[in-house]
């Protein structure tokens, strides 16, 4: 099996393209760790304006030759314990659906991706469980941590400082064998493998984690 390390950029020169219609330039998807400008991205996202920000909308287009890669739709009449997503290729035929809910305890956020015969599914957690942990236990220092950072004239501290554990790895059986890391998501980077998933319900799902 194969894989792609890829990751999603946000920065200046990532949204240096033009839109489609009723769209906006909002980022893209390039294989390496996005320090540097890939010349031809693995995709160029377009975000629908005014699409709402606890629900957005996604166009992926490769960038040569230009086409649509899918469309991400947020599903109208879901059920109000989770979000869910439809997505559909360049042709407009249905792949797959990306459900975002609450893990079985309800602790953590859960991202499940769907195929659309459902023979497939894929489901990963926001953060592991030891990274919560370290993430509670050092809680009480945040506000030491502020004021040394107020201390030294940064008034607006890293993200790094809040940010909650985002490490994700989106597990699924085949053939009835143990469970297989679909997509692994770690220090701002992607890594598929190529298998039962269609590439653009995973490159769907990054935008999608990423948002």
């Amino acid at each position: 099996m194969t894989e792609i390390t890829f990751c999603l950029s946000r920065e200046e020169f990532a949204q240096q393209f033009t839109a489609l219609p009723e769209h906006e330039a909002w980022g893209a998807l390039q294989t390496g760790n996005g320090r540097i400008a890939a010349e031809s991205p693995l995709a160029r996202i377009h975000r629908l304006g005014g699409s709402d920000d606890h629900e957005p909308a996604f166009a992926l287009t490769a960038a040569e030759p230009t086409h649509t890669l899918c469309t991400v739709t947020p599903q109208a009449g879901a059920a109000e314990s989770h979000t869910a997503y439809t997505v559909h290729d360049g042709s407009g035929r249905f792949i797959g659906r990306i459900i975002h809910e609450r893990s079985p305890l309800g602790i953590r956020q859960a991202w499940r991706i769907e195929d659309a015969a459902k023979q497939y599914s894929a489901v990963a957690y926001k953060g592991t469980i030891r990274g919560w942990i370290a993430y509670w236990a050092i809680s009480p220092f945040w506000a030491i941590m502020a004021l040394i950072f107020l201390l030294n004239g940064d008034v607006r501290p890293g993200g790094s400082l809040w940010s909650k554990p985002h490490r994700a790895r989106w597990r699924m059986r085949a053939g009835g064998g143990p469970r297989k890391a679909a997509l692994n998501f770690n220090t701002g980077r992607y890594r598929a493998g190529s298998g039962q998933l269609d590439m653009n319900l995973i490159y769907a799902q990054a935008v999608l984690y990423g948002a």
